[in-house]
């Protein structure tokens, strides 16, 4: 009998013990951002980057065709250097673009493709690849903001960051975010209209 009531007592010491670990547990919640920073001026500090450059991988899916691959996408003020490694089958391309004009050096090439104009990098995706987004905007879109040369609906969450964006015809959503130092940036995200979706999973940020 006493061996039975020193095992419970001793069962007893163990359960008072780990509840507070249990309850822990069961209370943890992911890390998330610091509010001593307010949603706007996050949104100033990532507008006033002069470079930065993400690295990962886009997938696309439109209503006949569809593919993946590597993206590199480094942005040194208005210019942009954007490396697309096996996309959808379309072998890898290095695009250099600037409000205006862009050049494309594809796998192979003895010379590289010059488009000149407004739309050049979007004329570029549509004659090459046989789909377009304005890149003028996606380079805010991946920061995880607004283009703020167009109106757009936005949708964010108690932090202050972007949950939902509907802008130029495009509905962007963002499904997670990663911590970069003090900063947090998109991890994944979704960019669609009707005819067209691009997953985007960016696997390292470079500020």
């Amino acid at each position: 009998m006493r061996a039975g009531r020193g095992h419970g007592l001793s069962t007893l010491r163990l359960l008072l013990w780990l509840l507070p670990l249990l309850a822990g547990c069961a209370t943890q919640r992911p890390a998330m951002p610091d509010r001593t920073e307010s949603a706007a001026a996050l949104q100033e500090r990532l507008l006033g980057l002069r470079q930065w450059e993400a690295r990962g991988r886009v997938a696309m899916k439109s209503a006949d065709s569809g593919g993946q691959g590597s993206l590199q996408w480094l942005q040194t003020g208005s210019a942009a250097r954007i490396r697309l490694s096996g996309p959808f089958g379309a072998g890898a391309y290095e695009i250099n673009w600037m409000p205006g004009q862009l050049s494309v050096m594809s796998r192979g090439a003895e010379a590289a493709l010059e488009y000149v104009g407004p739309d050049a990098a979007e004329r570029f995706l549509a004659e090459q690849l046989g789909w377009s987004f304005p890149v003028t905007s996606i380079r805010y879109w991946l920061l995880g903001l607004a283009d703020p040369a167009a109106s757009a609906a936005e949708q964010s969450d108690a932090w202050g960051r972007l949950v939902e964006l509907r802008q130029s015809g495009w509905v962007v959503r963002y499904e997670d975010y990663a911590q970069n130092d003090a900063t947090w940036l998109p991890h994944k995200l979704v960019i669609e209209r009707e005819d067209l979706r691009l997953r985007v999973v960016i696997d390292k940020w470079l500020l």
